[in-house]
């Protein structure tokens, strides 16, 4: 029994492992463009590292960062997020932009490729853009 639970959880670990979650990757310090959210095509991309066993259990996140510092100035960042980097706070703290500075932030995360790029459009969106679109020609 005991080896049947050893080979389950190597088995686990490498079908981890072999599905490496990507995230988009930028900052806007670096790329006025990682505040775009429609241009979301135009961001490099990161496949997130294994952490080992931990990322098994967790598993990593996509992370996206909003903040504004006490000038007004608006950062945004994306990208991986390993455990046991756990939270957003130890993001931004990293984030090197944001240190010793006074700022109001916001963060989201996802565990699907490529999710954190902009809000997704919903159907309802999608349908009422369609009908202003066909409103304004006609």
């Amino acid at each position: 029994m005991a080896s049947f639970l050893t080979f389950a959880v190597a088995l686990i670990l490498a079908v981890n492992a072999a599905n490496g979650l990507k995230c988009y990757s930028c900052n806007s310090k670096d790329s006025t463009a990682c505040g775009w959210g429609l241009a979301s095509f135009t961001y490099s991309t990161e496949e997130c590292q294994s952490a080992g066993f931990l990322n098994a259990l967790v598993g990593p996140k996509c992370y996206k960062i909003e903040a504004k510092d006490d000038q007004g100035n608006s950062y945004i960042a994306r990208g991986c997020q390993n455990p046991p980097a756990f939270g957003c706070e130890a993001i931004a703290k990293t984030a090197g932009w944001l240190s010793g500075e006074t700022y109001q932030s916001s963060c989201s995360t996802c565990e699907t490729d490529k999710c954190n790029s902009a809000t997704k459009l919903t159907g309802f969106t999608v349908f009422g853009l369609l009908l202003a679109t066909l409103a304004f020609l006609f």
